[in-house]
């Protein structure tokens, strides 16, 4: 699918019932072994470069835009840097969104460590792609870079006499960021994230963090498992379902069974999809009727 038409359009996965009648571990994706490159790809005209960058910034006509969008995304990666750089200037929002539509689109798990570098722009911009953009596309070896990253910036959060305050956006994307190294350290904000209004707009991207860190390893979900373990409020139990459903292990859905039973509902569409997805790979449903989770919650309990 062309850039063009993903500018233009969203695509949605589809549910999926539950047909395995056994219990099948869900192998998460690995990113541990993936090549990190250590430079960007040179290209030789950068005239041309510009000129395309140009073209997507201004984009006087639809055309325009994605002529020069397609041309970006034939010299690949190495237009990345480029437009890293046009980023700190742009002040029109959706010239920087068509911007980083291209780098979604040039960038990949190989590129994390170059995008790290701009974790040190004073640029609002290339900075919170990057650490958007690392968060999804995961890199466990970023870890320590990710937490000192949120410390910096909550440290500077704090200083009231700071010469440029720190946003909340920003230290949102710095704990998603560090979710999806397989850190806690952000993990509290991550929670509040999860609550009903912010998961509006932060959802998805918890959800690819949440992948990631289950890649990293099992400390994620096991926090979340001892979590849920403690929550009493409908609320809270449906927060810590929604983080497990993507970052939990099979061994780690003991807390979630007794759940099956809430009385609530959406606890108990909350616990039948975290299993779905731990137990099967099962995406979670988005509506279920009070009895058709009454049903599958037995179900799901007699396969427990």
């Amino acid at each position: 699918m062309t850039l063009a038409i993903l500018l233009l359009a969203g695509l949605s996965p589809a549910s999926t019932p539950p047909a395995a009648p056994a219990l099948v571990p869900y192998a998460a994706p690995r990113f541990d072994e993936v090549q990190r490159a250590e430079a960007w790809p040179e290209y030789g005209n950068k005239p041309e470069l510009k000129q395309c960058i140009s073209r997507v910034r201004k984009a006087r006509t639809e055309e325009m835009a994605t002529k020069g969008a397609q041309q970006l995304e034939e010299i690949g990666a190495a237009a990345a840097p480029f437009l890293l750089k046009s980023l700190r200037s742009e002040k029109d929002s959706e010239a920087r969104g068509r911007m980083e539509a291209v780098l979604d689109s040039i960038t990949s798990p190989e590129h994390t460590r170059l995008l790290a570098e701009a974790l040190d722009e004073d640029s609002d911009a290339p900075r919170r792609y990057a650490a958007r953009r690392i968060a999804q596309l995961g890199d466990p070896g970023l870890r320590k870079r990710s937490e000192a990253f949120l410390a910096e910036l909550m440290e500077r959060a704090a200083d009231k006499r700071a010469r440029k305050p720190i946003e909340p956006v920003d230290l949102d994307l710095a704990a998603v960021l560090c979710l999806s190294t397989g850190s806690n350290a952000g993990l509290e904000r991550v929670i509040q994230l999860a609550s009903p209004e912010p998961w509006k707009t932060w959802g998805a991207a918890i959800e690819r963090a949440c992948e990631h860190a289950k890649a990293a390893g099992p400390g994620i979900g096991a926090e979340l498992s001892t979590g849920l373990s403690k929550a009493s409020s409908p609320g809270d139990r449906v927060v810590y379902l929604r983080l497990l459903t993507y970052s939990g292990s099979p061994d780690q859905v003991s807390p979630i069974v007794p759940l099956l039973d809430a009385e609530e509902n959406q606890v108990k569409v909350a616990a039948i999809n975290a299993l779905r997805m731990i137990v099967d790979g099962d995406a979670p449903l988005k509506r279920l009727s009070t009895f058709d989770a009454i049903e599958r919650a037995q179900r799901w309990k007699s396969r427990l």
